[in-house]
């Protein structure tokens, strides 16, 4: 698997809301989440 590095500016409030709904501390882990659980629905549709 190759990985690669990403940046994204987001408003502070959208940060929070993504931290408090994937019930992760950092910005990077709930960041991680949501993209594989989008990556994971998009493919069930």
């Amino acid at each position: 698997m190759k990985f690669v590095h990403v940046q994204s500016v987001l408003p502070q409030e959208d940060v929070a809301a993504l931290k408090t709904k994937t019930g992760e501390s950092s910005v990077k882990e709930a960041i991680s989440k949501a993209v594989y659980y989008y990556l994971k629905c998009a493919k069930e549709e």
